[in-house]
């Protein structure tokens, strides 16, 4: 359906689910995401994007992709469309399965939807966020048309490999990762890049992440020991924890598309995300 229809409500479900959306007739979609924790619904969530119609472009606040999809109707693109799934199920499962969407995306045009993972059209700049802790600073932004380029033009990097393989494998997703080790090894220098964790001798991962590995790791840890958080419990559940990564040059989105990769292939081989995943 029209995305203008989509904003206000027309024919959009009151439920919680994934949605896509694309310009007319288009094989390649624009963005895939998905909806539902607490109160929200695909409809609530259309709404968020009525200020893709506006004569300024929006604030990453309320909806991540505003921004981007006001560029590419600024551009002329006025036929963009959405189309939605209910999806029934706890977050994580939802998650999983927008992870799934966007890989099979991927597989199949061997791109992510245009504006996913951050990305602009080139010749925009994103606006900011906009939120309480922003405003008080003074960084709120409305972002414009600019002639330079900025990482969010950057393209983004097709699938590494087939996501059928084992999730421990060595080559998984077309990744060479390092052998297992206890996590603590991956605290002796700053590597960027792509990182599964296990616990010690088990065969099914628990989380998969990007980043500096020293830095993730560390985050990981503090979890365990703060009182009552998700993820830590299920992550001191299996510990001591084992690692292995696989270091890349890769740009933020990048690692952030193969990321998603590694998420959607856990879901596909196992039939569910890692269990710390989407724990916070």
């Amino acid at each position: 359906m029209p995305l203008a229809a989509a904003v206000r409500g027309i024919g959009v479900p009151a439920e919680p689910g994934l949605y896509r959306l694309r310009r007319r007739s288009a094989s390649l979609l624009a963005y895939i995401g998905q909806t539902g924790s607490g109160t929200m619904t695909l409809r609530k969530r259309m709404a968020m994007l009525r200020g893709v119609f506006g004569p300024e472009m929006p604030y990453r606040d309320p909806h991540t992709a505003g921004p981007a999809l006001w560029a590419m109707r600024h551009q002329g693109h006025d036929d963009l469309e959405a189309s939605f799934a209910v999806v029934a199920g706890d977050t994580p499962w939802r998650k999983g399965l927008e992870a799934v969407a966007l890989a099979e995306h991927r597989q199949g045009h061997r791109c992510s939807p245009s504006v996913n993972f951050g990305r602009m059209p080139k010749g925009y700049r994103m606006s900011s966020a906009n939120n309480a802790l922003i405003v008080a600073a003074g960084r709120r932004f409305r972002g414009t048309v600019i002639d330079d380029d900025n990482p969010s033009h950057l393209a983004g990097v097709p699938p590494a490999g087939p996501l059928d393989r084992s999730v421990t494998a060595e080559d998984w997703c077309g990744h060479w990762w390092t052998s297992w080790r206890l996590a603590t090894a991956a605290l002796e220098e700053p590597r960027a890049g792509l990182y599964r964790l296990r616990g010690h001798g088990r065969q099914g991962l628990v989380y998969v992440g990007e980043g500096v590995i020293v830095d993730r790791v560390r985050a990981h840890v503090a979890k365990m020991r703060a009182p009552g958080h998700a993820q830590g419990r299920v992550l001191a559940l299996v510990a001591p924890l084992e690692i292995s990564w696989v270091e890349g040059t890769w740009e933020h989105h990048q690692r952030l598309e193969l990321e998603n990769d590694l998420i959607a292939a856990h879901v596909l081989v196992e039939g569910r995300p890692p269990l710390a995943q989407f724990l916070g």
